[in-house]
């Protein structure tokens, strides 16, 4: 009877031995889903994906990837909070809460498409320097409570902070933000950008799942829900004074020669030291230590949007000032968002016209505005692969055709001459370079030359 007793004592002790250790080694939950919606997955550290449903417990390592339609939110044992929005990828690299000892704790996430809203719980405030989200270009630290960070459709990041402060730093510096502030960051080796365009954090449209708001729970401890139509719309003005706007421009000095005269504002393309929209409407920019305002404009429009990253606006100042004083007319003008990253298409791809200001000219012979012309036709000529490309330009008062080796790209923008006074400056706009804008001069046989500006569009 002795050897039965035995037996099950055995048995105890090597299921007791089996238990306890997978106990000790269980892993840590890191947070818990408190929303999802959509198309919402959870990836494993060994490459495993399972679908993430509500209540289910996030683990340090894992990250969450949401489809077209999907969002979730995470709220994490320190109290801290991640909603992610569609399409969006987000990796919670290392994460450990531990308040008995804040110098081991850890808040180290990445974002690596997508966007997100983020709210800072304990650990961001026990241990400010462990707090960071990564991103392809930048870091983001926190100083305060609250951010929203995203990726542009033009392969730049968007970051605005909401309360308190935060840090965006790079290869290329760091920039404070206060509440209200916003960067874009272009590339990991040029420092941040201040702008008035805020992180785009996509709003869900009246056919999809209602939106969670923040943290908040209803008497039932379920997320709180706000019905579609209560949510507010966000309205695309395209104003505000911004440092990451390129600007090519070209006008004339009234009793000198024209464009090609030295002193007289002709821009290549560079980006503003600051630019001013109103609706799209160029009212004002800075290049260096000049400034130029207009009296008088005359087709001016734009196409596109700050927030997509496809902004392109065109017209024409026909009075205008430089620096407070010194006259400037038919200052015609291109103004956008460059492409960061430029496709490499190979073969000729043909850019049509989409919108263009009013031809004006100059008199040689007595340095003031001449006759008044339209913009016909025009082309761009463009092949990525070889960073060349051509234009054909057809006005009322003269006609401009160069061959589409002649004219060489440079990152996003482009520039030509000739020794016959012929100039034409501009520049690719929008995501894999969707839009193109240029400002052009040429003569009038030998009594002056025709001026303007013009947009484009890829294939």
């Amino acid at each position: 009877m002795r050897t039965p007793i035995r037996l099950q004592h055995t048995v105890l002790v090597i299921a007791l031995a089996s238990i306890y250790p997978l106990q000790a080694t269980a892993a840590v939950s890191a947070g818990v889903a408190q929303f999802t919606a959509g198309d919402v997955n959870v990836r494993r550290p060994d490459g495993g994906v399972a679908p993430l449903s509500k209540g289910k417990d996030i683990e340090s390592g894992e990250s969450i990837v949401t489809g077209v339609n999907g969002r979730a939110q995470v709220k994490f044992t320190d109290g801290g909070l991640i909603s992610l929005q569609p399409n969006t990828e987000f990796k919670i690299a290392n994460y450990s809460d531990n308040a008995a000892n804040p110098k081991e704790e850890r808040f180290l996430v990445d974002l690596l498409r997508g966007s997100m809203r983020a709210i800072t719980g304990l650990i961001g405030k026990r241990n400010r320097e462990n707090y960071k989200v990564n991103t392809a270009t930048a870091t983001i630290g926190i100083r305060g409570s609250g951010f929203n960070v995203g990726y542009n459709p033009d392969g730049s990041l968007g970051v605005t902070t909401e309360l308190d402060a935060i840090e965006v730093c790079n290869a290329g510096g760091c920039v404070g933000l206060t509440a209200g502030e916003s960067v874009r960051v272009v590339s990991s080796n040029e420092a941040p950008v201040r702008t008035n365009v805020k992180a785009t954090i996509p709003t869900p449209g009246p056919e999809r799942d209602p939106v969670v708001v923040g943290d908040k729970v209803n008497s039932e401890g379920k997320a709180s829900i706000v019905p579609e139509q209560e949510t507010k719309k966000t309205v695309e003005v395209n104003s505000g004074t911004f440092t990451n706007l390129k600007i090519a421009a070209t006008g004339f000095l009234p009793g000198m020669s024209g464009p090609s005269s030295g002193g007289v504002p002709t821009v290549v393309p560079q980006v503003a030291t600051s630019a001013t929209l109103v609706d799209g409407k160029l009212t004002k920019f800075i290049l260096g230590s000049d400034a130029y305002l207009p009296s008088t404009t005359n087709g001016v429009s734009s196409v596109g949007s700050l927030s997509a990253g496809d902004f392109i606006g065109w017209g024409t100042w026909v009075t205008s000032s430089k620096n407070g004083g010194t006259a400037v007319a038919n200052l015609h003008y291109v103004v956008g968002q460059p492409t960061v990253n430029m496709p490499t298409t190979a073969g000729v791809l043909t850019y049509t016209l989409t919108g263009a200001s009013p031809v004006t000219s100059y008199v040689n012979s007595t340095g003031v505005a001449g006759a008044s012309g339209t913009l016909t036709s025009a082309s761009l000529f463009v092949n990525f692969s070889n960073s060349k490309m051509g234009a054909s330009i057809n006005t009322t008062l003269g006609n401009i055709s160069i061959a589409s080796t002649a004219m060489m790209i440079s990152g996003s923008q482009f520039s030509y001459s000739s020794g016959t006074g012929i100039y034409v400056d501009g520049f690719f706009a929008g995501v894999n370079a969707a839009r193109a804008g240029i400002v052009y001069t040429a003569p009038v046989l030998s009594t002056g030359s025709f001026s303007g500006a013009a947009t484009f569009k890829a294939p």
